[in-house]
């Protein structure tokens, strides 16, 4: 169904709200398989993709018949990948898999201090002396859902959109054009 013979059918008005909703539709739809795909490949929760992510959408609207998902943010810090420290090091999440990170040191003197360093963050010594020392960071969220299983959960809901709309053009119509 193009554009064209909706709107002439329908008339513009009506073919552009049928063409707005299936576009919210479908976008909030592949918004959030993107966010839970996300979620899954850098080992987070969905809440804290959103947090970190800072996952913005712009919906479509009259003027503008575009439906937009914006990320911004860096890397994320280690501690938020269930980083707990052992003697050789620290274990953290990221990506999903657990992994060592020799050298590494979340508390300050023992391992079994208590006391952190930098509010929980990860930290490893840059040079043989105490300081300076540099913070771990994992992944940045903006950097992941443009690939893997997160820009394949968008591109297969995106397909859904030629059925939404036909489906926004019957309901306008009350079932009489098909």
């Amino acid at each position: 169904m193009r554009f064209q013979d909706v709107a002439e059918t329908l008339g513009s008005k009506k073919a552009q709200a049928a063409f707005r909703r299936g576009l919210n539709r479908v976008g909030d739809t592949a918004r959030t398989h993107t966010i839970r795909a996300v979620a899954k490949q850098v080992g987070l929760t969905q809440t804290k993709v959103r947090r970190f992510g800072g996952i913005r959408t712009i919906r479509a609207n009259n003027s503008n018949l575009t439906y937009t998902i914006r990320s911004t943010g860096r890397h994320i810090s280690l501690r938020e990948f269930s980083a707990r420290q052992f003697s050789y090091g620290v274990k953290a999440k990221p990506w999903g898999n657990q992994r060592r990170f020799q050298g590494t040191f979340i508390f300050a003197g023992n391992h079994r201090s208590g006391q952190f360093v930098g509010g929980g963050h990860v930290f490893h010594r840059t040079t043989s002396a105490s300081y300076p020392i540099k913070m771990m960071f994992g992944p940045a969220i903006p950097r992941e859902i443009i690939k893997d299983e997160s820009a394949k959960a968008f591109e297969d809901k995106s397909l859904d959109l030629p059925d939404r709309i036909a489906h926004e053009v019957r309901a306008i119509t009350d079932g009489v054009v098909d």
